[in-house]
């Protein structure tokens, strides 16, 4: 299994705790980082699945007062979390589809079916991301291709992400216990 991060520390308590990952370090917003992503994974055989788990969200503000932050903040939620799965995407196709049993899991949120107010740009970065991940799966059986394509939607899960919120949250050890 290879899993790939921005953050080296976190990849590297991920190895210690499963020293048989492969880990890269990477930024999916960042093209030459995500090139260099498909070159190396490429270089260790390939993958069959990709899962496009990379999301971010800034502290709500209130989009009624004028500031630069909200163009800034918008640009950054995009790209990360649509920008950067579509990178990925394009650039690892051709290797899933070559793939007997080749997948592509995105991400999304529940906030894509139900935005929040409070979270206008994250809720239409999954929105997006929910859309565009129906419509590759849909494109992909026109041209009659074997990958298939997922969409999670992960409850709130108490992460970094939702650090700030008050509503219940499941933790990340009892999600992935199922």
């Amino acid at each position: 299994m290879i899993i790939t991060g921005r953050d080296q520390n976190k990849l590297t308590s991920a190895k210690k705790l499963y020293p048989s990952l492969v880990t890269i370090k990477s930024d999916v917003a960042d093209e030459t980082d995500a090139v260099s992503l498909f070159y190396d994974v490429k270089a260790l055989g390939g993958i069959d699945i990709l899962y496009n788990n990379a999301g971010v969200g800034v502290k709500p503000s209130n989009l009624g007062i004028s500031g630069s932050k909200h163009l800034e903040n918008a640009i950054y939620e995009t790209n990360i979390n649509y920008f950067g799965v579509i990178r990925l995407n394009n650039l690892f196709l051709d290797m899933l589809k070559s793939r007997p049993e080749g997948a592509i899991i995105n991400t999304t949120s529940l906030l894509s079916y139900v935005p929040s107010l409070q979270e206008a740009s994250y809720s239409a970065t999954k929105t997006a991301l929910a859309f565009y991940t129906r419509s590759l799966r849909e494109h992909l059986r026109i041209i009659k291709s074997t990958l298939k394509v997922f969409e999670l939607l992960p409850p709130l899960v108490a992460t970094e992400l939702t650090a700030g919120r008050d509503e219940k949250k499941m933790s990340t050890e009892v999600l992935f216990k199922g």
